[in-house]
């Protein structure tokens, strides 16, 4: 283990942070903290085109097309991750490679962070925080890195780290700077800085008032600034804070009724953060120290009661945006709260403990990968069926293709761009769901040389950067033809499909299985809703069929040529080798399709 370097009598100079700390066991400490961020790096570049999920590809899109930074609501730290792409935009690199760039750079930054608070500042502990706060909390938001606290945070953790050195009193420009950067990248970070420099303050590590006078210099000058130029977006928020007669959501948290569903929410989705918030609360406890009991769990009351009393109890990217602050507000007690001078043994436990956490929490990420990875390829799936078709502006209907994992967003139509748009410019394309073509009138108002950025929003095609992009001016077609199929069934014999399963399921089970449905002949079988063609299966064993009854899956897309796309199968009770074949139900007839795939059920 790295032996704990004592700082209380040394001064922060240059020469000191360029030093190699001498650690215990150098072998170990030069490989082991480094691990999660190799993990880390790895995921970002083999789920990169995962990582433009939501506000995460309107920021990309943003800032590849007006070749320069983008910021919204003063929120500076979102220029960070923007810096290497871009530069890569304005080097003309291939868009791929720009995408791939994109989703590197957030974890680049905050492995940066890392090595300068613990190697840097001989600070472990903060290191271990930083390691945390990119792991704890994030399943889906790991799809999605533009929130700005997730910067915020491990830049708070920072100023933490440095905080708590005897510096000299110039280093407090460093300080100013870096408080600046926390404070603007969103509003809660006014509340976690004043929560940490509290839970600081004590009369053994209180600085001299010229220390803190600065500090709530700039945090009262960025509140008023931030009061004078706020947009509507957090205007609206803080309305929000000030009036919960309007709030359904607040009306359920107050509902006795509720308290049990939200415990249960609670203890399924941020289990680790409960059990390390006890943890904290008892260690306090053991030690008297009632002050912090009270400055943390009222922090942490607080802060669920205003998430819990906005969001509806349901996992999802933007939920776990808002209980992010956890992280903070439970494990700053608790990795600080750890004495220096403690027994080797329980020192070695603790450190085995937090180790395992951080690895079970990668392990979580990437399992939780796995609907990213189906959206990803469904969107591939859709611009290829468009590709058959005239035009490269187009639209979707919702009931077809929503297959649980497709989460439609207001980013859908740029995401869809971005990714038609890695094979060339000369192909790109975007897709919006019907429901963005139907909002508000936007079908009549929407004009030919325009396209849809994202809901109720247009863009002028001659907007995008052409190097990437190009559309042609026209009006938004249909992948979803509602055009009567008078000769399905003599469409049929030009009809194959192929099962692309997997050679053993659980039984009792209900999965996706990509499918690959060509059409060798002229006429293409459309897809509208009202003609009521969807894909279907059923299971045999020795040619008897075990049940006709089975899930029906709509088209998700007009079959002209090779289309691609998932089939929901439920998976039989009954166990054993068994075939699955896949057919086409046009008008409750099935088309007799022939093709099937040995299956194991166990």
């Amino acid at each position: 283990m790295a032996k704990v370097v004592d700082t209380s009598d040394s001064r922060m100079t240059l020469r000191r942070l360029l030093r190699r700390p001498k650690y215990r066991y150098m072998a170990v400490n030069r490989i082991v903290p480094h691990l999660p961020w190799f993990v880390l790096f790895a995921m970002a570049a083999f789920f990169y085109k995962a990582r433009i999920f939501a506000e995460s590809g309107f920021c990309v899109a943003q800032f590849i097309n007006i070749q320069n930074f983008w910021i919204e609501s003063q929120r500076i730290v979102s220029v960070i991750p923007q810096i290497i792409p871009l530069i890569g935009v304005w080097t003309g690199l291939e868009i791929r490679y720009i995408l791939l760039l994109w989703s590197l750079s957030h974890v680049l930054f905050f492995y940066i962070l890392f090595l300068f608070v613990y190697y840097g500042l001989r600070d472990r502990r903060s290191g271990l925080l930083i390691i945390l706060s990119q792991t704890v909390g994030i399943t889906y938001s790991f799809f999605s890195p533009v929130f700005e606290l997730y910067y915020g945070v491990p830049l708070l953790i920072t100023f933490y780290a440095i905080w708590r050195l005897p510096f000299r009193f110039r280093t407090i420009y460093v300080l100013l700077i870096l408080e600046a950067l926390i404070l603007l990248s969103h509003p809660m970070a006014f509340a976690l800085f004043v929560f940490l420099l509290i839970y600081d303050f004590t009369k053994k590590t209180a600085k001299p008032f010229k220390f803190y006078f600065p500090i709530i210099l700039v945090l009262l000058g960025v509140a008023v600034f931030k009061y004078y130029v706020m947009g509507d977006y957090e205007t609206g928020k803080l309305d929000w804070l000030s009036n919960y007669a309007y709030s359904k959501s607040f009306f359920e948290l107050v509902n006795p009724v509720n308290f049990k569903s939200l415990g249960l929410f609670m203890l399924r989705y941020y289990t680790e953060i409960l059990v390390v918030f006890i943890i904290v609360i008892f260690t306090l406890a053991k030690r008297k120290q009632w002050l912090k009991i009270v400055l943390v769990a009222g922090s942490f009351l607080a802060y669920a009661f205003i998430v819990n009393s906005a969001s509806p109890f349901s996992p999802s990217y933007y939920l776990e945006h808002l209980m992010y602050p956890f992280v903070l507000i439970v494990f700053i007690p608790l990795i600080y709260g750890f004495p220096k001078a403690g027994r080797q043994g329980l020192l070695n436990i603790s450190i085995l403990l937090v180790s395992a956490l951080v690895v079970y929490r990668l392990t979580v990420i990437y399992y939780g990968s796995n609907i990213f990875v189906k959206r990803v390829a469904q969107m591939e799936q859709l611009i290829q069926s468009s590709h058959m078709k005239t035009g490269n502006k187009f639209v979707v209907s919702t009931e077809a293709v929503d297959h649980g994992y497709t989460q439609f967003n207001t980013s859908y139509p740029v995401e869809t761009l971005l990714l038609s748009a890695i094979d060339g410019n000369d192909i790109s394309v975007t897709i919006v769901p019907d429901k963005d073509l139907s909002y508000d009138n936007t079908i009549d108002k929407i004009r030919a040389d325009q396209f849809i950025f994202r809901r109720g929003e247009f863009k002028p095609q001659s907007w995008l950067n052409k190097r990437y992009f190009h559309l042609d001016i026209g009006l938004y077609e249909t992948l979803n033809d509602s055009t009567p199929n008078t000769y399905i069934n003599y469409s049929a014999n030009n009809i194959r499909i192929t099962i692309e399963s997997k050679n053993i399921y659980p039984a009792m089970d209900t999965v996706w299985i990509p499918v690959t449905i060509t059409n060798r002949g002229k006429i293409p079988v459309y897809s509208g809703i009202k003609n009521k063609v969807f894909l279907s299966y059923f299971w045999t064993i020795n040619n008897e069929v075990l049940n006709w009854s089975e899930i029906r899956t709509p088209l998700q897309a007009d079959i002209k040529g090779t289309m691609k796309q998932d089939i929901k199968i439920a998976v039989p009770r009954r166990k054993g080798r068994m075939q699955l074949k896949a057919d086409i139900i046009a008008d409750d007839n099935w088309l007799g399709i022939y093709n099937q795939e040995d299956v194991l059920v166990y």
